[in-house]
């Protein structure tokens, strides 16, 4: 058996003591924070109760947000400077930390700001185009505000991020600026902190991102031209774009610090060759890339709509992607066309085209009289399921061939996608009344 150490010193026992005051204070620290979190919750909500012309609901949820944010992090440096009291090691850090802390809310206080005033003029508009109850005197032109309203957005975020960087900077430390300034302008007798400049242009990067993010979530919102799926595939392009171009130059700000002028000289021609390639490559799917931005822009059909592709592939259109159209035939087989094919291609919309024009062609012997072929043939396209009243079936008379006159009967149906079935039975019809009138179509039936 091993006995058990249970003794407490003395020593231990009065430091807990001493430690009581410091930690009575941090509870009541804990404790304001929660009330006035409180409070202000239940006065946020209040505030969203009342109709503004300037902020709305998801504005004022931005706000308290944040608001709660600054206060946390208030009080919790708040308590690190009760408990560093206690901790030379705590202080040490604390302090560094509180030299750094106007700079950083000097930067978010700045991106707040531009935030709530991009906010503020997003329900101003939807109050000048009239969609808020309260209406202003004259609605103002729809285009032309969102236009300005995209435009105001982003020159006020270009300008937070600049003037958050440039005014975070001003506010550091002597010795953080130094760094900040030999990152700028790099000389040969001092040493470039790499860390700091990858972190820095990962930085630059990440918010070119968001930019680029940004920019297409509002063009899904305000575009009829492309749905939102395709503006999702410009989205991934561009993010893809930014990131590659942000990597290939970050990959030569540091072989500029490891390589000579003439290896790095060496290594852009090999790699300008390796572009080269890869283009020469892809050429097909950029090609059909272009292509398929050209579609999306005149809009010739829609996912679902019935098309005739070319001289008689009719089919419907099941997907459409950037570089790849894919279609189904009225047999239920599955075609893909590259964009660029497309292009070059007349294409039919039968489902924009309603109502579209059906036509059947029959031959019938000179003894039968016109007018009685042309009754029976728009009694029939009449009587068929599917064909619609206006505009009225027609039936003309077409052609000569051997001992037959050719008739052609026009009808119209709002069902492109049972335009096959609606023309099986408007031919079955025409036989009926054939059969039943004892006619019998012979030489040019078509």
């Amino acid at each position: 058996m091993f006995p058990l150490e249970l003794q407490v010193e003395g020593d231990a026992l009065a430091a807990l003591i001493a430690l009581l005051p410091y930690i009575a204070v941090i509870i009541l620290v804990a404790a304001c924070m929660m009330w006035f979190l409180a409070f202000m919750s239940r006065y946020f909500e209040y505030l969203k109760t009342l109709e503004s012309r300037w902020l709305d609901r998801d504005t004022l949820g931005f706000v308290h947000r944040v608001l709660e944010v600054v206060w946390i992090a208030s009080m919790a440096i708040l308590v690190l400077g009760i408990a560093q009291t206690q901790s030379p090691v705590l202080r040490e850090g604390l302090v560094a930390f509180l030299k750094r802390v106007p700079s950083l809310f000097f930067a978010l206080f700045v991106i707040f700001i531009a935030a709530l005033v991009v906010r503020i003029l997003h329900r101003f508009a939807a109050f000048l185009r009239g969609e808020l109850k309260v209406k202003p005197k004259r609605i103002a032109p729809p285009r032309a505000l969102a236009f300005t309203e995209v435009v105001l957005k982003y020159l006020i975020y270009a300008a937070a991020v600049a003037v958050a960087v440039l005014g975070a900077i001003r506010t550091l430390p002597a010795e953080d600026q130094t760094y900040f300034a030999i990152i700028a302008w790099p000389s040969a007798e001092v040493t470039v902190p790499i860390a700091v400049a990858v972190l820095l242009a990962l930085l630059v990067i990440a918010v070119a991102d968001r930019f680029v993010n940004s920019i297409f979530e509002d063009m899904k919102r305000r575009t009829k031209k492309f749905t939102a799926r395709v503006v999702d595939e410009f989205k991934s392009i561009a993010r893809y774009a930014v990131w590659l171009l942000g990597a290939i130059v970050l990959v030569f700000v540091l072989l500029d610090i490891i390589l000579t002028e003439e290896r790095l000289v060496i290594f852009a021609i090999g790699f300008v060759a390796f572009l080269l390639l890869v283009a020469v490559l892809t050429f097909d799917p950029v090609r059909n890339a272009l292509a398929g931005v050209t579609l999306m822009r005149a809009d010739p059909f829609d996912v679902g709509d019935r098309v005739k592709i070319g001289a008689d592939l009719v089919c419907d259109v099941v997907s459409m992607s950037l570089t790849l159209t894919q279609v189904r035939t009225l047999r239920g087989e599955r075609a893909t066309f590259p964009n660029a094919q497309l292009l070059r291609t007349p294409i039919v919309n039968f489902s924009r085209s309603k109502p579209y024009a059906m036509s059947v062609e029959i031959g019938v012997g000179f003894e039968v009289g016109h007018d009685r072929v042309r009754e029976l043939l728009v009694k029939a396209a009449r009587e068929t399921a599917g064909i619609v009243p206006e505009p009225p079936p027609a039936a003309f008379t077409k052609d000569v061939r051997g001992d037959a006159i050719v008739y052609q009967v026009l009808a119209y149906t709002d069902r492109p996608e049972r335009m096959k079935e609606t023309r099986s039975e408007l031919i079955d019809r025409i036989q009926d009344g054939f059969a039943a009138a004892s006619i019998r179509p012979h030489g040019g039936a078509a």
